[in-house]
């Protein structure tokens, strides 16, 4: 026993713990499965989803019209 009392705790859990019962082999076989964690529903896309489509579709099509411009002066970045 500890000087606090917690090995007398200790004991007294371990021997007071019910046992569990073993599982058919049937259950052992699907614990592969339960390791995998808990299935969440994907969430509905939302307005915020939308907005960074919107977005990512407007940055594209600023490269585009940027490639464009950039073709009309042959590429060419030097100064006249």
């Amino acid at each position: 026993m500890s000087p606090l009392g917690f090995g007398s705790a200790k004991k007294d859990k371990k021997e007071k713990a019910p046992k569990a019962p073993k599982a058919p082999k049937a259950a052992k076989a699907k614990a592969p499965d339960a390791a995998r964690g808990v299935v969440v529903e994907k969430p509905p896309a939302n307005i915020y989803t939308v907005l960074l489509a919107l977005s990512f579709v407007a940055v594209l099509i600023g490269c585009i019209f940027l490639s464009l411009e950039m073709a009309a002066y042959d590429w060419d970045f030097k100064g006249r």
